[in-house]
């Protein structure tokens, strides 16, 4: 399979996509997978979500296995700069639980194959989640990571609470009345992170905040000094 293309509009003509809220059959352009989709293009080309995520999730599972990192948030920008990842989508969803617990496994919270397994769960979470089904694939990320770390199942009690609240605690910093934006969603998430981990889980991993936005050009609705990371975000006390 060819790689996608990094761009925001259809992977296969790069036209814009359309934002439907009514679903439509599809067949995937690349694996012939049948599927009701509310996200697609106008010539008719849909890609699913697997096929979408697959390079950069191939690029993310390299990336971690080698790295050493104990900062979350300089993982996830290593993450979101590989060629293989689109402005916005669903590999945006697997990128923040890895990069959390990747860098929980380095500071020696977690476990080797905890990553795989964040990494696993995450693939099932769908794109356009946010406006769609009203939660945050990137907060439910951080859900996930919890999850993992603390072992948590339906049936464990204080640990599946703090996996939803983990997810809860992202999702409230992501209120902030703009069109999406899947790198704005996962910096807020790994941000909210770094303060959960600390507060809830007495574990403390490296943040130094994130670097001036690069990804600007690339967003149509950017909302520019609205966002917090526009000029660069760093942790606080919110």
């Amino acid at each position: 399979m060819d790689k996608l293309p990094s761009l925001a509009n259809c992977a296969v003509c790069a036209q814009p996509l359309v934002y439907s809220r009514d679903a439509k059959d599809a067949v995937c352009h690349l694996c012939g997978k049948r599927d009701r989709a509310n996200i697609y293009c106008p010539a008719g080309h849909y890609v699913c979500d697997a096929c979408h995520s697959r390079p950069a999730v191939d690029a993310l599972r390299e990336l971690l296995s080698a790295s050493n990192e104990t900062d979350p948030g300089i993982l996830l920008e290593q993450a979101m700069a590989h060629t293989s990842v689109p402005m916005h989508g669903p590999e945006h969803h697997v990128m923040v639980p890895a990069v959390i617990v990747a860098a929980a496994r380095n500071a020696g919270f977690a476990s080797g194959a905890a990553v795989d397994n964040a990494i696993d769960r995450a693939t099932k979470v769908p794109g356009g989640w946010c406006g769609l089904y009203g939660d945050c694939g990137a907060a439910v990320g951080l859900g996930i990571a919890v999850s993992v770390i603390t072992g948590a199942t339906p049936l464990t009690g204080p640990p599946r609470t703090l996996a939803m609240g983990a997810t809860s605690f992202a999702l409230s910093r992501m209120l902030d009345n703009e069109a999406r934006c899947c790198k704005r969603a996962s910096r807020t998430a790994v941000k909210a992170a770094v303060k959960y981990l600390r507060e809830r889980l007495n574990i403390s991993l490296a943040y130094a905040g994130s670097p001036r936005c690069a990804f600007v050009p690339r967003n149509a609705e950017c909302p520019r000094e609205k966002c917090a990371f526009y000029a660069g975000g760093y942790l606080d006390s919110k």
